[in-house]
């Protein structure tokens, strides 16, 4: 069977107090996007020892300690199956950008396991496989509009979808999520916002005031390490986008529009600038 695994964005990211589990508490909004990986999943046959996990792009390390790979043997030991499997990994979201990738590739391996299966789980089943592997996993496994506290594993689900157009753009340079967060946690120009002011606007979908309520606690950090961040940051608000923030852990910035013109005008321009482009929308399931 095949599964998609869907990028996000952080649409505000509020990092909070480190845990003594090594986590950070935060409050974050994750909205689901169109673009996405391919996962081809298989049983194989009763003889197999192992699960085998292949990828198509060659700059992604597959190794035994893979996300994917984790959270199927995770799943097996909770759930008690003797199974294994076959997953070709058809890469789409870019790589140490701040969308999720790999999470998302973990979510959509749980799924096509369990169907495959015909296991049911519940939510609460569901969260503690996820939170195993890491914090984004639990939302990568719902892949809908959600609002998460404390550790990652505890998720508020909401329906709406905002009709604005989403536009990526990553710079050539990565950013590792651990740099990331230790240069966060020994920096003291952080920013903290109203979580729940920017969901009220997104479902009120109200572009103009999400510009001026969406923050990241991790884009000063991150551009720190990184300063082209700000540099694409401002010229995406020249363009004339009206809410332009970085996703995640970075690199990948997004930016919103009512303007599919626009939309496409910059998809355009900032391919041709040899950045990492996509122009996509919000899912809808």
């Amino acid at each position: 069977m095949v599964e998609k695994a869907n990028a996000k964005i952080n649409l505000s990211l509020d990092i909070k107090n480190l845990r003594d589990d090594g986590y950070h508490n935060l409050e974050t909004i994750m909205l689901p996007l169109e673009m996405h990986d391919s996962l081809e999943v298989q049983i194989l046959p009763p003889n197999a020892t192992d699960d085998f996990v292949t990828c198509d792009d060659f700059s992604l390390k597959i190794t035994k300690y893979n996300l994917v790979h984790r959270i199927i043997d995770e799943a097996r030991e909770r759930r008690g199956f003797t199974e294994h499997f076959l997953i070709n990994i058809h890469k789409n979201i870019f790589l140490q950008a701040g969308l999720g990738g790999g999470s998302a590739d973990a979510g959509a391996a749980l799924r096509a396991v369990l169907k495959l299966l015909k296991i049911n789980a519940t939510k609460q089943d569901l969260i503690d496989i996820g939170i195993a592997i890491g914090s984004d996993v639990p939302w990568a496994i719902f892949n809908c509009p959600t609002l998460l506290k404390r550790k990652g594993d505890v998720l508020e689900f909401f329906d709406h979808v905002a009709p604005f157009y989403v536009l990526l753009v990553k710079p050539f340079d990565g950013l590792s999520t651990k740099e990331v967060f230790e240069t966060a946690d020994k920096c003291d120009d952080i920013d903290h916002g109203d979580i729940n002011l920017v969901k009220e606007l997104y479902e009120k979908d109200d572009l103009e005031g999400l510009g001026k309520a969406v923050f990241n606690s991790l884009e000063n950090p991150a551009s720190e390490i990184l300063p082209e961040i700000q540099e694409i940051i401002e010229s995406l608000k020249d363009d004339g986008f009206e809410c332009v923030m970085m996703s995640g852990s970075g690199s990948c910035i997004f930016a919103l529009t009512n303007d599919k013109k626009l939309w496409k005008r910059c998809e355009k321009k900032y391919t041709l600038d040899h950045y990492q482009v996509c122009a996509t929308k919000f899912l809808r399931k």
